[in-house]
């Protein structure tokens, strides 16, 4: 099972997202094609999979001489580690105060109150 405690970087976040988005293995150039708005050469994508595969949240098979890459860790599962450590190291692990403390900046618009409203009525 893939550690979702495991600490990825803002680069290697940009390959994990491709590596979710797509149904597929895909090999360095593949992930090179998709990275669209970015100018990383195949070498610098491979260097980013290879720390990802050492991390345990990718996976990939050799095909021919290709290596094709695949996530392990779920992007739910990582959302959810993220939102965690976020929550335990800013809030005291509560999302009240998260809330309270966007509240008390002015960082929630009326129709924001009112939507978490209605999320939590339990009626």
């Amino acid at each position: 099972m893939p550690n979702s405690k495991q600490t990825i970087t803002d680069s290697e976040y940009e390959i994990m997202k491709i590596l979710w988005n797509t149904n597929e293995k895909m090999s360095v150039a593949d992930v090179v094609t998709e990275l669209k708005s970015n100018d990383w050469s195949a070498s610098t994508v491979s260097t980013f999979l290879q720390r990802l595969l050492k991390k345990g949240v990718v996976s990939c098979e050799k095909k021919g001489k290709s290596n094709l890459y695949y996530p392990l860790l779920k992007q739910e599962d990582y959302k959810l580690s993220e939102t965690e450590s976020f929550l335990s190291k800013l809030y005291k692990g509560s999302v009240k105060n998260l809330v309270a403390a966007l509240h008390e900046n002015k960082r929630l618009s009326k129709e924001d109150v009112s939507d978490l409203k209605k999320m939590f009525d339990l009626e």
